[in-house]
């Protein structure tokens, strides 16, 4: 009788631990994501999963993630990079909305493909876009009767990142249904990640209203140079350096 109890109780234990001993992000204390499930289940890591259905390029598994990125020593990066960090581990605290804004080459897509890798992983539904291939699928989706099932897909999934929002040239059709993705999300509170490299003034007054609403968005303003124009320009050793 006090086996069964034993077991009960460890039972127990296991399924409202947070800790989540033995899975695989579980290394040097590092902890558990905060958005995963209480219980440690392998089978979920074991579904077959296709990363292009989310638009997550293929290269971008090893070559885009956190621990591929390079710190500068640029503040306003550190800081996008930490964000960005924090919202890939599912702490939604300081909001359900994470803008990335600056020049084009600081990394932000990077940072974004990080983080829609990390919940991907997490088995987790995610889209990740460029805002004009987005659009441009919607276009396609009335040709072939496919368009409110997109468009259900784009409004219902875990987690959405719009990569290089306010590139879009389509300005008044483009801008009602970017409103709509993003007016979706803002009264759902559901995850959404932006990079742009648009001034407010220049998006859709409503959609840059949410994005900047200090309630449940975080917008991180990077202030940097291309840092891929940056090591081209170096000489061999401090590319070198860079590399290494």
């Amino acid at each position: 009788m006090k086996k069964l109890k034993t077991k009960e109780a460890k039972s127990t234990q296991e399924k409202t631990s947070i800790a989540e001993s033995g899975s695989p992000y579980d290394i040097l204390g590092c902890g558990p994501r905060l958005k995963r499930l209480t219980t440690w289940e392998p089978e979920r890591w074991e579904k077959a999963k296709n990363p292009l259905a989310a638009g997550l390029p293929a290269l971008s598994k090893e070559a885009m993630r956190f621990h591929t990125w390079q710190d500068r020593g640029v503040p306003s990066v550190a800081h996008a990079y930490y964000f960005a960090k924090d919202f890939a581990r599912g702490n939604l605290s300081w909001g359900n909305f994470l803008v990335l804004a600056g020049p084009t080459g600081v990394g932000k897509t990077h940072l974004t493909l990080a983080i829609a890798w990390e919940w991907f992983d997490d088995d987790f539904s995610v889209v990740f876009t460029r805002v004009d291939d987005l659009l441009d699928d919607l276009r396609r989706g009335y040709d072939d009767n496919t368009y409110h099932q997109k468009l259900e897909r784009i409004r219902r999934c875990s987690l959405l990142v719009l990569d290089d929002l306010g590139a879009e040239h389509a300005k008044e059709w483009a801008g009602e249904k970017i409103d709509r993705i993003v007016d979706w999300r803002y009264v759902d509170r559901l995850p959404l990640v932006v990079t742009t490299n648009a001034r407010s003034e220049d998006l859709a007054p409503r959609v840059a209203s949410r994005l900047k609403d200090r309630r449940c968005s975080i917008v991180a303003q990077i202030d940097a140079d291309d840092y891929r124009t940056a090591a081209t320009n170096a000489g061999p050793d401090r590319r070198q350096k860079r590399v290494a």
